[in-house]
């Protein structure tokens, strides 16, 4: 499969800006160029052309790009979870297929260092919209923030507790007693994991909590230095498996679900500012990034072949392992009604009063202001 020349041009741009470090946010290019006038025989005049016509043909052509120029597309800037991966590659296919252009949007996606910091930064205005973490949404609009879940990707709860079966019999958290979690600063875990904790009424040193940069994470399991690891389905969990199998290793997984953690994960989150000055916005930027979402869906291993072609540097096993995670966990109380994306308000209210029990909130949230399904109707 090939791919039209703006959208590789912003693969490119994504991996020169964001895999290096530097500071100017990627164009999400788009799938084709209006601007682009297919002429035939340009070198020569065809018979019975005037020199007249020719310039009305010029004349016409300069009001048709002018008028081109007057539509340009809204620049949306969309902080991702991470670097590109299954989780996230709902807005990559979105992007290839032409689909936020269509709604007359023109996206840059810009790379995400974990969840929490995403809420933050979407607060301060840095990003219109972002993949976040609906618990940092709890916490932001309990210090007067204004960020607020727009649509969901993880329906059900995507994330547990990754170990080695070869050095750990793991069935619930009594048996995590003594060992060493390491999880990346800036993301849910660090939040999450010393909530389950105290909610089974277990000692706080139960588990040893240490940061890691995320880039280390997996090599410290494989290393030992860290005895189990949040992983989530669409992201960790798959490259954890692929390096693991590398290293003769099998991942046992412990899932949040079974521990009674019946929240919703990730999803599309955008400022109430946003909401307010721009709906239609949010509704084209739902409506394009879910198209993405419903292709994974249909054809998954050509979702899997547009995120490889994009970004070569990236395992496409892994990717398709992502991706049909992602499926599944994209899938929940009410998606088959309302299609994907819709937020199930019992999920919500179940992540506020979990948050409350277990977090000191500057002041007290309501289920209703984390999130709407208003611009998913």
């Amino acid at each position: 499969m090939t791919f039209p020349h703006s959208v590789t041009s912003f693969a490119s741009r994504f991996r020169a800006t964001h895999m290096s470090g530097a500071a100017d946010h990627p164009r999400m290019m788009r799938r084709r160029d209006p601007a682009v006038t297919h002429v035939k025989d340009i070198g020569r005049q065809p018979k019975g052309t005037t020199m007249k016509a020719i310039q009305k043909l010029a004349l016409a052509c300069l009001i048709s790009t002018a008028a081109v120029g007057t539509a340009a597309a809204e620049t949306i800037e969309f902080n991702l979870p991470w670097l590109p991966q299954g989780s996230s590659a709902g807005m990559v296919v979105a992007a290839h297929e032409g689909y936020y252009e269509d709604e007359g949007l023109d996206v840059k996606p810009v790379r995400g260092f974990g969840g929490l910091r995403t809420i933050n930064e979407l607060d301060q205005g840095l990003f219109k919209f972002a993949y976040g973490n609906p618990s940092g949404i709890v916490v932001n609009r309990s210090k007067g923030g204004q960020t607020r879940l727009v649509g969901s990707i993880n329906a059900t709860n995507p994330a547990g507790i990754c170990y080695f079966e070869e050095r750990h019999d793991i069935a619930s958290l009594e048996d995590m007693g003594g060992l060493t979690l390491g999880g990346a600063a800036g993301t849910p875990v660090m939040v999450t994991f010393p909530a389950l904790i105290a909610k089974a009424g277990l000692p706080e040193d139960h588990v040893d909590i240490v940061q890691l940069q995320g880039s280390v994470v997996l090599q410290a399991m494989i290393d030992g230095d860290i005895d189990i690891y949040e992983c989530w389905q669409g992201s960790g969990k798959q490259l954890l498996d692929s390096r693991a199998a590398e290293a003769g290793l099998t991942v046992g997984y412990l899932s949040y679900e079974s521990m009674g953690l019946n929240t919703l994960g990730s999803g599309i989150a955008t400022t109430d500012k946003v909401i307010e000055e721009s709906p239609d916005v949010v509704r084209k930027v739902l409506r394009a990034t879910y198209k993405g979402y419903q292709f994974m869906q249909d054809d998954p291993e050509a979702a899997a072949d547009i995120v490889k072609e994009m970004f070569p540097e990236i395992n496409r096993d892994v990717v398709l392992a992502q991706i049909l995670a992602i499926n599944e966990v994209i899938k929940g109380p009410g998606t088959e009604e309302h299609g994907l994306g819709w937020i199930d308000a019992g999920r919500v209210a179940n992540l506020v009063e979990f948050t409350k029990e277990t977090t000191d909130l500057d002041e007290d949230v309501a289920t209703d202001d984390v999130f709407s399904t208003e611009f998913l109707k």
